[in-house]
């Protein structure tokens, strides 16, 4: 996979896809299920896939107090791009000025020249100032460039995970937020409440945030029961809880390149603090103490199933004796279905 950026090819016009190249366009925050369908589509109209997407998200742009946390980093969407086989990432710069222009000067400047033989949208997609395209004048713009346009229908939420009322759907039909399709904000919806089960089920993979490893008060050490602590201010992280993960090390010279099982907290430690406190992120790798060598590592948590809530204990010693009873659960959770979930994390190439 390669990956296109305008910004980085000044002076290099024209700039343009590969031959044969069928081009997915939407904001993809997550590639989920209903993104997969996209790539599907696409791979049926030509040899080669690409993806074409805005940098940054245009709600950061447009409505900034407003913008929800993105699924992924920028480096594990291009990870994950390249896991689905997409054989070029495009990264279209949006700013207000993008956001003014008419649907047909940005078909002209940020689609005709890339020279894709399809583009492949979502039935919803909108685009051009004030959203007034739709797919519909998608197609009208890019037949005059001879680009063919293939539309996508929303992805139904599967009757399993449906919601109606905040419980499990009952059987006859698919429901709940977001009107009953599958998207990015229905997922993040499922991360708020701890349900990262459901979120792998929509995203066909296990949630995961991408962080670096940091100093932190060393108490679990002391407790016996060693943890990460991982700064991950950015990312979309699950409501807060218990959860049996996978830590998988982003930096290679440790040359750890399998996901690691691991218990995971997210909270305030409630036993040790009190007040206001910010929220943690603390990982600790199950039968495994690698001592300080994750200190300034890059790190991927990718949470598999949720245990329980964060609890104040009464003491230090019936804390200690509830982690180690997670611990026993999540050695159960963990197995093949569980990894199959997570992605290896990159390799040197």
């Amino acid at each position: 996979m390669y990956i296109l950026d305008p910004r980085a090819a000044v002076g290099q016009a024209p700039w343009k896809l590969g031959p044969g190249t069928a081009a997915c366009l939407g904001a993809f925050d997550g590639f989920h299920i209903g993104h997969r369908a996209l790539l599907e589509r696409a791979r049926a109209l030509a040899e080669r896939v690409a993806v074409v997407t805005f940098d940054p998200h245009p709600q950061r742009v447009l409505a900034p107090e407003r913008a929800p946390k993105l699924l992924l980093a920028p480096a594990q969407r291009e990870h994950v791009a390249r896991s689905l086989g997409v054989d070029a990432l495009v990264l279209l710069p949006f700013d207000r000025t993008t956001a003014q222009l008419e649907p047909a000067q940005f078909v002209d400047r940020h689609l005709r020249p890339l020279e894709p033989v399809a583009v492949v949208v979502g039935s919803d997609f909108r685009f051009g100032a004030a959203r007034r395209g739709d797919a519909a004048m998608l197609g009208e713009l890019l037949s005059l460039a001879g680009i063919s346009l293939g539309v996508v229908p929303p992805i139904p939420v599967p009757l399993e995970l449906a919601r109606f009322g905040g419980t499990a759907g009952p059987s006859g039909g698919t429901a709940g937020p977001s009107d009953g399709k599958i998207g990015s904000t229905l997922i993040r919806e499922r991360l708020a409440e701890g349900d990262v089960a459901s979120a792998a089920d929509l995203l066909g993979r296990a949630h995961a945030v991408l962080g670096d490893v940091v100093r932190g008060d060393g108490r679990g050490r002391t407790l016996g029961i060693p943890t990460a602590n991982v700064a991950a201010e950015a990312a979309c992280m699950p409501g807060a809880g218990v959860y049996a993960a996978f830590l998988s090390c982003w930096s290679p010279d440790l040359g750890l390149f399998e996901p690691m099982p691991a218990v995971a907290n997210i909270g305030q430690s409630p036993t040790f603090t009190s007040g206001n406190v910010e929220r943690r992120l603390e990982v600790h790798i199950l039968d495994r103490d690698l001592g300080e060598r994750l200190y300034g590592a890059k790190v991927e948590v990718a949470f598999v199933a949720r245990l329980r809530d964060e609890m104040r204990f009464s003491s230090a010693a019936a804390l200690v004796e509830q982690i180690h009873a997670d611990i026993a659960r999540t050695k159960t959770l963990l197995d093949a279905h569980a990894r199959a979930l997570v992605m290896e994390p990159p390799r040197p190439r």
